[in-house]
């Protein structure tokens, strides 16, 4: 049984899910730009994209559609939504964001 509160258990999943979006970003950089560093505004574009990929993956689990987890990109968006399934059940249960 763990020590942590509901409190403290949901600021570290707010620290992993950003970690992880942060990872997508990342893995979506490679992808697009081949390692070369992202300028700013290709960091923006980044952002979105991923921000995009992460609403899209959990509206395609919402509606039960199959997701394939074959690429690194596709576990990490997996990963990302249990993180994020995890927040809404703590805040869900009645734990408020003071």
């Amino acid at each position: 049984m763990s020590d942590e509160t509901p409190k403290t258990r949901l600021e570290k999943l707010r620290l992993e899910q950003d970690a992880k979006f942060d990872a997508i970003v990342s893995c979506l950089s490679r992808e697009l730009y081949s390692g070369s560093p992202a300028s700013e505004a290709d960091r923006e574009h980044l952002i979105e994209e991923a921000e995009l990929l992460t609403d899209n993956w959990a509206a395609a689990e919402n509606n039960h559609r199959p997701l394939e987890l074959s690429t690194a990109l596709q576990i990490l968006l997996s990963e990302h939504q249990e993180i994020c399934k995890q927040i809404i059940k703590i805040i869900d249960a009645g734990i408020s964001e003071e």
